[in-house]
């Protein structure tokens, strides 16, 4: 199996890309954040023979999940848990497959730091951890995949001396991650390189941040113990977020054993 999460800042901009990435990668799910648009046509994904379920509006937020095989079950937002937040609505998707959960999720930027909209972040990501003790257990299969505007620590950033206290490098929303990942979620790039350097998904546009490798880990994928189990690679696609009008993200991709591999293993 395989989930690939990408921020594309514009469904619309990155169209070409998103199809590009869809017939290279193949993944079973593609999950995608900051759509900036409040509709999606599954035209061009049903002839790829996949599925969309998208959650958008008209500002900069929306999130997608584009699956290989239709999702039995549908979360918007903090359904069934906070109904009254709008931002939400357009920020968390998540869909059921079999005994799989799998969310798409595009925390709060909060910037600047110590405004409404910091305090809001870090209540989303408070608020994601009670959502998930509501209705869901850590031995169940459940993945969360997207942009997390959040470098959980020094070794995800390219400078921590220069970025502490930052946006995205606030120890608040350090803390709040943290606690959101003590629920039962492991992170699975960490899982596999738990000290290594250098591995981005965030550049800025300016100042040849991306070539100069001067990034931030803001994109993760998130998954409980029984996933953890099954995880072979992770991998950051630095050659999409080389491509023309790219994204500031690049997609993050994770494989994980399924039933045919381990088919394949005892054959």
């Amino acid at each position: 199996m395989r989930v690939i999460t990408w921020n594309v800042n514009s469904f619309n901009i990155r169209k070409g890309q998103i199809e590009g990435l869809l017939k290279e990668k193949r993944p079973d799910f593609l999950l995608l954040q900051e759509t900036k648009t409040e509709k999606i046509s599954s035209n061009i994904f049903q002839s790829m023979g996949y599925e969309i379920y998208h959650a958008g509006g008209k500002g900069r937020n929306g999130v997608a999940i584009v699956a290989k095989e239709p999702l039995e079950e549908i979360w918007v937002g903090f359904q069934g848990f906070d109904e009254e937040d709008p931002q939400a609505k357009e920020r968390i998707i998540g869909g059921k497959r079999g005994d799989l959960y799998v969310f798409s999720i595009y925390v709060p930027n909060g910037s600047p730091v110590e405004s409404d909209y910091f305090y809001y972040k870090i209540q989303f990501l408070y608020k994601l951890r009670e959502f998930l003790e509501r209705f869901f257990s850590p031995q169940e299969c459940l993945l969360l995949g997207g942009d997390f505007n959040v470098a959980p620590g020094p070794e995800d950033v390219f400078d921590p001396v220069l970025l502490e206290g930052q946006v995205c490098f606030h120890e608040r929303e350090r803390k709040a991650l943290k606690h959101l990942l003590d629920w039962g979620l492991f992170d699975a790039l960490r899982v596999l390189y738990p000290e290594k350097r250098g591995l981005f998904t965030w550049w800025d546009y300016q100042f040849s941040a991306f070539k100069r490798n001067l990034g931030m880990r803001l994109d993760h994928i998130f998954v409980t113990a029984p996933l953890k189990e099954k995880l072979k690679e992770v991998t950051i696609d630095l050659k999409t977020r080389a491509l023309p009008k790219p994204s500031d993200h690049a997609p993050v991709i994770a494989d994980f054993e399924d039933k045919r591999d381990r088919a394949g293993q005892q054959g």
